[in-house]
């Protein structure tokens, strides 16, 4: 009777192991080298460790799979002794299957790598018994297979993904954070060109004209807080500020308001060219110009920020000059 416990119990420890290396194959191979490491750098003390294990992901799969294999060859022949021939056959096919197989990689498949934590001692025995032949036929499979790949990852990819994170009921990114993350990630991706107002719709006002009541009703009509000038025959040659112009007794001509540093950018530059440009420059207003050194259009920073966060924002001075 002693001896028939024993020999359960001793069953029982090597379907325990199985259902560990199941597990833990599972665990560790579903989570990315690249994933644990940023995790590592944040201070996660338990992505640390198994980013120790994970790295060198052939020579894991070959001691998980090896200690795997071992005990339930050894469960079959302690299995054998109680029952016998097909009976202990059928017996651990059936206990590998459910609690070696089934259950072990439907826990770690949703505990994710936190489940390890408690296997370290485990990986580290394995690791130090196996390692004669687990490390040369690893370097087999590294020249053969080659190592792992890091996850690389489109900007639509990447943008589902983000999507697809802030729909989650537990997710910490929202709706607003996920729509400006998307707009970043594809911003790049569009030329001045698409977004530019093109220059038939730009309002502008001419270098001999003068301010009076009915250009300034006009100027607060469109609600824009700045204008491009131009001289006769259509070259622009500055901006005029709407906050300029608030405060001075009118008439006033525009050549004595409007401000002569005015940039230009090629259609073909992509909106990140462009963002940068505005920062270096400190201006807010660009007019593009196509292949032929013809301006088509002007492009604000506005319209440079409304790509990234995805709605339209209102002028800073709409307020202020609104009727």
């Amino acid at each position: 009777m002693l001896e028939l416990a024993g020999t359960i119990a001793l069953a029982s420890g090597l379907l325990f192991l199985s259902a560990a290396f199941s597990g833990l194959n599972i665990g560790l191979m579903m989570v990315r080298p690249e994933e644990l490491s940023r995790k590592a750098a944040r201070g996660d003390e338990i992505a640390q460790k198994v980013y120790h294990y994970r790295k060198n992901g052939n020579f894991l799969i070959v001691c998980v799979l090896l200690g795997n294999v071992s005990v339930i060859s050894m469960l079959t022949l302690v299995l054998d002794s109680i029952a016998g021939g097909v009976i202990a056959g059928i017996m651990t096919t059936l206990l590998v299957t459910a609690f070696g197989e089934i259950l072990p990689q439907s826990l770690f498949s949703r505990r994710g790598y936190r489940l390890t934590r408690y296997f370290f001692w485990l990986l580290d025995f394995m690791f130090v018994v196996l390692w004669p032949i687990a490390y040369p036929v690893s370097k087999l499979l590294d020249r053969w297979i080659g190592e792992d790949l890091p996850a690389l990852y489109s900007h639509e990819e990447l943008a589902h993904m983000v999507q697809d994170h802030a729909r989650h009921s537990m997710s910490t990114i929202d709706q607003d954070e996920s729509r400006i993350i998307s707009g970043a990630l594809q911003f790049s991706r569009k030329i001045a060109g698409d977004i530019a107002t093109p220059l038939e719709y730009v309002t502008a006002v001419a270098l001999d004209d003068e301010i009076d009541a009915a250009m300034l009703s006009r100027i607060k009509r469109e609600g824009h807080s700045r204008l491009p000038v131009y001289r006769k025959g259509g070259q622009f040659v500055g901006i005029l500020y709407v906050k300029d112009i608030l405060g001075r007794e009118l008439p006033a001509p525009v050549s004595h308001v409007y401000r002569d540093k005015l940039y230009d950018i090629p259609a073909s530059a992509c909106l990140d060219t462009a963002l940068s440009r505005f920062i270096q420059t400190r201006s807010h207003l660009f007019l593009v110009k196509d292949a032929d050194d013809h301006t088509i259009g002007v492009l604000t920073l506005e319209d440079v920020i409304e790509e990234i966060i995805k709605r339209e924002i209102e002028d800073e001075h709409d307020e202020e000059v609104a009727i």
